[in-house]
């Protein structure tokens, strides 16, 4: 196995889900509050307990209640767009980039 086969995932998927703002103000609806969330371009520099609490604060005044990894996601993660997540996740783009050529390459 070549060491471009290898991929990590950098802090955690809660990281890939926030880079989709938009993507989590639909899900959620009212109630939701992105201003909560963090802005940072590179969001792999967010230490995985800060990203998590801003999620948890960001839902926890909406119908669907306070981000809960089981039972929301599946769901964001089907609905968040891979463009924005790879603009604000480089090992994402990398990984998808590596997945791409392996496809390529039949």
């Amino acid at each position: 196995m070549a060491d471009e086969q290898i991929h990590l995932m950098v802090q955690t998927m809660e990281t890939w889900i926030v880079a989709d703002s938009e993507a989590l103000i639909k899900y959620y609806g009212q109630g939701f509050r992105a201003n909560v969330l963090p802005v940072r371009e590179d969001l792999e520099k967010e230490d995985k307990t800060t990203v998590a609490d801003a999620l948890g604060r960001a839902t926890e005044q909406t119908q669907k209640g306070r981000y809960h990894k089981i039972r929301h996601a599946g769901d964001l993660l089907a609905s968040i767009n891979p463009k924005k997540v790879q603009a604000r996740c480089r090992h994402c783009k990398k990984l998808f980039a590596a997945l791409g050529a392996a496809i390529a390459a039949g």
